[in-house]
């Protein structure tokens, strides 16, 4: 069967990746069935994952963001000892960048417990909510809304055509194979000049998503332009750095028959894809040798209960041998990964230990030097870059 771009239409070559194991990461930290099979575009710059065939019941079984509380969250980053979490971020953001003091109709769009604009709306109060996601499982959240909401499950509400000042999404679209058709169904539910925003992963600030089954697209700057351009948005912006390793994107809906914008010049990535195909192809032996060169009696820690984290576990001959998952994220504390607790880095003894970092290795060197709690003798650390 032929492979073509999800966002071109360009047939696909030959793949820049495949995984070496029959299993995949996803999400949710677990793993399926099938290989990981990356093909890169040089038409619009976009790579994109095969979606493997079991994807279909990961999504009505398995995948759920952040449900077990209403103030469950992810943790976006830790600033002078504080915890910054994810959807707040995400609103300040959408704020700076929309007044929604003017367009004030907003619609989340696959928006599961829809944290950021719960967030808007305790600020912005005057905005009208809409929600919408294929499933029914957050509408407890929905109800205990701060601003009385309107929403639907499944499919979105028809008497909501052509009514939104702003359609939102967060982390969707990378999930999505047939973006043409979300794209047709948002314009569907803008108004005239109405705005679509949204934020999808940067693989190239964050390598993780390179190697998440689920994540069966992976945008670059021009293949998010051509997304926008070819689906009647004009007024595009795409920016890299308001959000960490994520591209906030938006666009106003054009008048029929206006004329597509010019488009600007992109760095090509192809290079760059090639290199993350690379660092994954290679990362497993690493892992299983630092692993091997550890004494027997020293216990292994592994830093990092997200994708990183999970992904070394996946790789280790013995993974009985590890004691604790350490994170800063306080809603993951007590919790436990295949029977392993999570816990606080401050929580860990100060004996000898291999901590093995599942953190974006961008990052993952300044992190662990700020733990104070980390930096004691006897300790071995594997990065992964």
């Amino acid at each position: 069967m032929t492979t073509t771009c999800n966002v071109c239409g360009t047939p696909s070559g030959a793949p820049i990746f495949e995984s070496s194991e029959a299993k995949s990461l996803t999400t949710m930290n677990s793993l399926i069935e099938g290989r990981t099979t990356v093909y890169f575009c040089e038409v619009c710059q976009h790579a994109q994952t095969n979606e493997l065939p079991n994807l279909e019941a990961f999504y009505s079984t398995e995948y759920e963001i952040n449900i077990d509380s209403e103030d469950d969250d992810q943790l976006y980053a830790v600033v002078d000892g504080k915890e910054i979490y994810r959807s707040q971020h995400q609103a300040n953001v959408l704020i700076s960048k929309i007044d929604l003091s003017k367009h004030r109709k907003v619609l989340d769009y696959g928006c599961a417990k829809a944290p950021t604009l719960r967030s808007v709306c305790e600020e912005i109060p005057e905005i009208e909510p809409y929600l919408f996601d294929v499933t029914d499982k957050y509408i407890p959240f929905w109800e205990r809304f701060p601003t009385k909401a309107k929403w639907a499950t499944h499919a979105p509400d028809p008497s909501w055509q052509g009514q939104m000042d702003v359609v939102l999404s967060f982390y969707a679209l990378e999930h999505i194979p047939h973006l043409d058709r979300i794209l047709a169904e948002v314009s569907m539910l803008l108004k005239e000049g109405g705005f679509f925003y949204f934020i999808v992963p940067d693989m190239y600030q964050n390598a993780a998503d390179f190697v998440v089954a689920d994540h069966v697209n992976h945008f670059s700057k021009a293949s998010l332009w051509r997304l926008m351009a070819d689906s009647g948005f004009e007024s595009i912006e795409i920016d890299p750095d308001a959000h960490a390793s994520a591209y906030v994107v938006s666009g106003r809906l054009a008048a029929s028959g206006a004329l597509a914008p010019t488009p600007p010049e992109f760095l090509n990535r192809s290079d760059d894809a090639k290199q993350l195909a690379t660092f994954w192809g290679d990362i497993k032996t690493r892992i299983t040798t630092f692993e091997g060169a550890v004494e027997a009696d020293m216990p292994l820690v592994i830093y990092g209960a997200g994708i990183y984290g999970h992904f070394i576990y996946s790789c280790l001959k013995e993974p009985r041998r590890v004691s604790h998952f350490l994170d800063q994220n306080t809603f993951l504390h007590g919790k436990k990964i295949d029977g392993i607790p999570v816990i606080s880095p401050r929580e860990l003894r100060s004996e000898p230990a291999a901590i093995l970092v599942g953190l974006n290795p961008r990052h993952a060197r300044r992190i662990i030097e700020e733990i104070p709690s980390l930096q004691t003798p006897d300790r071995k650390f594997l990065f992964l870059s």
